[in-house]
């Protein structure tokens, strides 16, 4: 469904560790529209909710809605050592023909 490319991985587990109920945590994909349908994501640490399923994925667990899979298949996390900072890539090609922007 989803890929944690190793490096990814490496900072979120040590992100998770930091945590004093680090064993009940995993990661979701909080997605918020741009204003013209499409998605931009962000990583929220935190523990399962009731009807949430998890995914193991490079050792970091994955929380997600079953109702989102399709939606969240092909999704690429990656972590740049150089700036400190996260990406969530999607094969979706985003929306570009929003009106007033050229």
């Amino acid at each position: 469904m989803i890929t944690i490319t190793p490096l990814a991985a490496a900072r979120l587990a040590l992100l998770i560790a930091e945590e004093p109920d680090a064993d009940n945590l995993g990661i979701k994909l909080i997605s918020t529209t741009t204003g013209c349908g499409s998605y931009t994501y962000s990583i929220a640490i935190t523990e399962a909710q009731r009807y949430e399923q998890i995914l193991e994925v490079n050792g970091i667990r994955f929380l997600y809605h079953e109702a989102d899979a399709e939606q969240l298949t092909g999704t690429v996390i990656d972590f740049d050592a150089a700036t400190g900072r996260f990406s969530i890539l999607h094969p979706r090609t985003m929306r570009n023909d929003c009106p007033g922007i050229h």
